[in-house]
């Protein structure tokens, strides 16, 4: 089986909400999975992340979004645009080399993950982007597309592990156990 590569899909840097939108209009992937990662604090860490200094050296996300590729039965990877792990990581070797043991981690900081089928995520996502702006214009280069709404944003409600209007937000654990099943 030939795995994806990065290259060959859309990508700007510190947009990985709309880079997976668009990972998901593809037909390879329209019954993969979402994951959306955030803590219940501001930000969590992550490691292997190209733009930390050294793929050692935690980063601090405030939300990162990933797929999760039901390549077959027997088969999850997750791609990530922004990794320094292959773009398709099998499942578990990424939760290994990418997250740090929870029990050093304040309860606050510790990730959680919200999973949704693809077509619900490409269905749903509304972003206009002003989470990527400040007074004082942007505060990252936005991408050459067009976003996925132009008035309208409810990435809060994606991002906010409080909020449980989308998807199912599960523990590491839960993830890698739930990796099991597809739901419909």
């Amino acid at each position: 089986m030939k795995l994806p590569e990065r290259e060959h899909y859309r990508y700007q840097s510190r947009y990985c909400e709309e880079n997976i939108w668009h990972l998901c209009q593809q037909p390879e992937f329209r019954h993969s999975e979402v994951v959306v990662m955030a803590a219940k604090g501001r930000f969590f860490p992550i490691l292997c992340q190209r733009s930390a200094s050294t793929p050692t050296e935690p980063l601090l996300w405030d939300y990162h979004v990933v797929l999760l590729w039901h390549a077959a039965p027997d088969a999850r990877y997750i791609l990530d645009f922004d990794t320094t792990l292959p773009f398709c990581t099998p499942l578990a070797d990424y939760f290994r080399q990418a997250f740090l043991d929870e029990s050093v981690l304040k309860p606050r900081f510790v990730p959680l993950f919200r999973v949704m089928p693809s077509a619900e995520y490409a269905e749903k996502l509304l972003s206009d982007r002003r989470h990527m702006r400040d007074a004082n214009g942007w505060l990252a280069e936005p991408p050459p597309w067009s976003p996925t709404s132009v008035t309208e944003s409810n990435l809060h409600k994606f991002t906010d592990m409080h909020d449980t209007d989308y998807g199912e937000i599960l523990t590491a654990a839960q993830v890698l156990r739930h990796t099991g099943k597809l739901r419909q």
